[in-house]
């Protein structure tokens, strides 16, 4: 394989999947791709390439041979792992993927991705998260050679995961948590924006202001609209990882309610919709997401929560996570 050059970020390259191009900035951060047979991908944001040449990240064996920091998560087969990192003042996660299986490949060249792994996946939808002006981590780097590739993103500062900061919240900041969370994902999903796995531990709450963050969207997609089986999907895959201690029915509900007046419209005035013979105009919207989510809530419970626990404590993360 050729050595890797730098290349102008308006210029297309055969090497580099056109989805990816197309998600690239007009300026401001450099590219490398290989030239050779085996595509060769790398990336890192220009505000912070002195800071990794400073610390020896340069090249992209310096960040898959990077052996420092706490490993946070691992696949049991080792194909991937996720490492936080303490490099000068900057604190970071470094997501590396070791074996990209033909399957994903194919998944994500399926989804309009190009066939790349979850690394380069992710980095383009934290990049449209936020630039559709959600609070999500900020890439710092990624890349992808043959079947091997990573994510490097900065931490987020002074944030916990939801079902953490719900154990302390009081009364009056869960109803405003409530209010702002349901608000929240009614215009993500407005922005054409699904996260499959919106787990609690996926979302996370700034301590200062409740601002909201959303993160691991290595399974995200985006489209021109989001349909209603996956918002009932992802509504019940959130309140199916929430502490039930916490989060009560009356929350839930609360939340649904405040979901549906942000997005402005209900399940029953979609056209084509199979429950618009079934109520009437009169019937509360609330009503009926609240029963769809308890449906879907009764599903996961039933089978893909008993696979959940038969798994070790340390991977109950990667709930969802199959691939």
């Amino acid at each position: 394989m050729k050595p890797a050059t730098e290349i102008s970020c308006d210029i297309p390259s055969r090497y580099l999947p056109l989805a990816i191009y197309h998600s690239l900035p007009a300026t401001g951060h450099s590219l490398l791709t290989g030239g050779g047979a085996t595509m060769e991908i790398f990336w890192r944001h220009a505000d912070y390439a002195s800071w990794m040449q400073e610390h020896g990240l340069v090249r992209f064996e310096d960040f898959m041979g990077l052996n420092q920091g706490v490993v946070v998560r691992r696949r049991q087969n080792g194909s991937r792992s996720v490492t936080c990192l303490r490099i000068g003042s900057v604190t970071a996660y470094l997501k590396r993927e070791f074996r990209i299986a033909y399957k994903e490949k194919f998944r994500n060249w399926w989804d309009g991705f190009g066939a790349v792994g979850k690394s380069l996946r992710e980095w383009r939808m934290l990049r449209r998260v936020r630039q559709a002006g959600f609070l999500a981590p900020l890439p710092l780097a990624c890349g992808q050679r043959g079947s091997q590739a990573f994510l490097l993103t900065a931490e987020l500062e002074d944030c916990l995961p939801l079902d953490k900061y719900l154990q302390g919240a009081s009364p009056r900041e869960l109803h405003r948590l409530t209010a702002r969370l349901g608000c929240w994902l009614a215009r993500f999903h407005a922005a054409g924006l699904a996260h499959p796995d919106l787990y609690s531990w996926h979302i996370h709450v700034r301590v200062t202001d409740q601002e909201i963050a959303v993160l691991d969207l290595a399974r995200a997609w985006q489209g021109e609209s989001i349909p209603w089986r996956e918002r009932i999907r992802e509504l019940a895959v959130l309140a199916l990882s929430l502490p039930a201690e916490q989060w009560l029915d009356r929350d839930c509900r609360d939340f649904l309610q405040h979901y549906l007046l942000t997005v402005g419209h209900s399940p029953l005035d979609l056209p084509h919709s199979p429950f618009a013979t079934r109520y009437s105009a009169v019937a509360v919207p609330c009503l009926w997401l609240w029963q769809a989510v308890r449906r879907e809530v009764e599903y996961f419970q039933s089978t893909v929560v008993k696979k959940w626990q038969r798994r070790q404590p340390s991977q109950e993360h990667d709930l969802f996570q199959t691939a």
